[in-house]
C-alpha cells in the first residue's frame, strides 16, 4: 500500500469517527445550539450513526477487495 492511499484511508477514517461523534452528541447532548424537536435531532443522531456503520463497511469491502487483488 502506498503512502497515498495510506492517508486516504486514514482520512475517511478520521471521518466516520466525525460521523459518529456528531451522532452521539445529538442524540445524548441538549446542549448543542440546534433549534429543531426531539424527534428530529433524534432522526438526524440516528442518520449520522449509520452513515458512520456505512462508510466503514464500504472501506472494509473496498480494502479487502484490494488485499484479495495484491494475493
Amino acid at each position: 500500500m502506498e503512502v497515498k492511499e495510506r492517508i486516504y484511508l486514514i482520512f475517511r477514517f478520521f471521518m466516520v469517527l466525525v460521523y459518529l461523534a456528531l451522532g452521539v452528541m445529538i442524540l445524548f447532548f441538549d446542549t448543542l445550539p440546534i433549534s429543531i424537536s426531539k424527534t428530529g435531532k433524534t432522526i438526524i443522531g440516528i442518520v449520522f450513526l449509520l452513515y458512520a456503520v456505512y462508510r466503514t463497511y464500504t472501506i472494509y469491502k473496498a480494502f479487502t477487495a484490494e488485499s484479495d487483488e495484491e494475493e
